[in-house]
């Protein structure tokens, strides 16, 4: 019994002449623009290099499976933007299949440079600077829940330092750890109040519930604040 055979792509040209017959393979023999459908159903449209390999500008789509009522498969995620040497690299826009979306600058498949990140789920902006698929460097972080915003520093992900602008309310500059005021600060007030201080983390407890193994927590603080003085 012969072995069944494995599927093949489909590959159609769009570079072909006004008027010209279609060029459709079942792989990528040269290059130039085409449309590619993978087995698994991922579409990519771009452009190939001699070596057949993704450049310049194109856009791939993650396809993922139909529901039981409609088999049809449905578009999960989607990258339109640069490649070089087939990677993601130069400028680019992601949407992730949380429906999460990075638009900005690539470097070799990971978000590096300047670039917004916009959360779906929490309507959070984050637009700066990125290493690594990280958050690193100067940005800006606004909340879609308050529309209060942060402006510092991020290293690994993490704001470090900076300005946190409470709306309708105060403004606290100082340290952060783990997404939270930590460390010396000034909280400076709309009504022209000012007060400097610190955030210090709380004796833990016998009634701290224990984090699980390998869990990183914000630290529990509590502001420990000097004399307030009026501008």
């Amino acid at each position: 019994m012969a072995d069944e055979e494995e599927p093949q792509c489909k590959v159609e040209y769009l570079d072909l002449p006004e008027g010209a017959e279609p060029e459709e393979t079942n792989w990528i023999r040269r290059a130039g623009k085409a449309k590619v459908t993978y087995p698994n159903g991922h579409i990519f449209e771009g452009t190939f290099d001699a070596e057949r390999i993704k450049q310049g500008f194109g856009t791939y789509i993650w396809m993922a499976p139909g529901s039981e009522e409609d088999e049809t498969p449905v578009e999960k995620a989607r990258y339109e933007g640069n490649y070089k040497d087939g990677l993601k690299h130069g400028v680019g826009k992601m949407v992730f299949p949380n429906g999460n979306t990075y638009e900005g600058e690539w470097f070799e498949n990971k978000m590096q440079g300047e670039g917004t990140y916009t959360y779906k789920q929490a309507g959070d902006i984050y637009s700066g600077s990125w290493f690594a698929d990280k958050k690193h460097g100067p940005g800006t972080y606004e909340f879609g829940a308050d529309s209060s915003v942060i402006t510092g520093e991020w290293v690994e992900g993490q704001v470090t330092t900076g300005q946190w602008v409470l709306k309708n309310a105060a403004v606290y500059e100082g340290e952060f750890k783990l997404g939270r005021p930590f460390g010396a600060g000034k909280f400076s007030f709309e009504s022209g109040l000012v007060q400097t201080g610190s955030y210090a983390e709380k004796k833990k407890t016998d009634e701290d519930e224990p984090a699980e193994e390998g869990e990183v927590r914000p630290p529990n603080v509590s502001w420990v604040g000097e004399s307030i003085v009026s501008f």
